[in-house]
C-alpha cells in the first residue's frame, strides 16, 4: 500500500499525524529493513508448510488473502491516508468498495498463485508468497501511472524505490496469509 503519514482530517476520515514526507532513501531503508523481515518468514513457510499441506489450503489462501487486503483497504486506504493519497487515484464514490473489490480482487489471485505454486515441484508456500510480492509491480505501477507519486505525500520518493518497497511488502502480506490459511483450516478442523 505505501508507507509514511501525512493526512488532514476531514469528514468520516482518521486524523494521521504528520511525519513528513515520504522519500526514496526512507523507501530504501524501509525496503532493506522489510527484506530484513521477509527473508526468516519466507525459510518459515518453505519448511513449516509441506506440499500435501499446501495442497489442502487452497480455499483457506483466497480466504485469507480476502481478509487481508480488505483490512488493508478498509484501514489504511479508505480510513487512514484517503485524504493524503488516494483520493487522487480513486473516484470518492469507490472508497468504502474498495475494501470488498480488493479483498475479492486479491482472494482471486490467490487462488491463482495456489495454482500456479501447486505446479512446482518443491517450496510450494515459497512461490506462492513470491508471486504475491511480484503483483504489487502491476498494482503499484498502475497506481504510479494514475499520479501515486505526484501526490504531495510522495512527490520525494521515485518509481524504483516505490517499486522495489513494495515487492517486499507484499511478500510479507503473502506470508501472512499463508499463515492465515494454516491457522484457519487449523482452526476448522478443531471445530468438526
Amino acid at each position: 500500500m505505501f508507507l509514511g503519514g501525512r493526512g488532514r482530517a476531514s469528514k468520516g476520515s482518521v486524523v494521521v499525524m504528520e511525519t513528513g514526507r515520504v522519500t526514496s532513501e526512507l523507501l530504501w531503508r524501509a525496503t532493506l529493513i522489510v527484506v530484513l523481515i521477509d527473508a526468516p518468514l519466507l525459510i518459515l513457510v518453505t519448511r513449516w508448510v509441506s506440499f500435501e499441506l499446501f495442497c489442502k489450503l487452497k480455499w483457506y489462501l483466497a480466504g485469507a488473502a480476502f481478509v487481508v487486503y480488505a483490512a488493508l483497504w478498509g484501514t489504511i486506504a479508505s480510513l487512514y491516508f484517503w485524504d493524503a493519497v488516494y483520493k487522487e487515484i480513486f473516484p470518492a464514490w469507490s472508497r468504502w468498495l474498495l475494501p470488498l473489490g480488493y479483498g475479492l480482487l486479491f482472494g482471486a489471485l490467490a487462488l491463482a498463485f495456489w495454482r500456479a505454486s501447486i505446479l512446482a515441484t518443491r517450496w510450494q508456500a515459497l512461490w506462492f508468497s513470491l508471486l504475491g510480492g511480484l503483483v504489487s509491480l502491476v498494482g503499484h505501477g498502475i497506481g504510479i501511472s494514475r499520479g501515486l507519486l505526484r501526490v504531495p505525500l510522495l512527490v520525494e520518493a521515485s518509481a524504483v524505490s516505490a517499486l522495489a518497497f513494495g515487492v517486499f511488502e507484499f511478500i510479507f502480506y503473502w506470508c501472512a496469509i499463508v499463515a492465515l490459511g494454516v491457522a484457519g483450516r487449523w482452526l476448522g478442523l478443531r471445530l468438526r
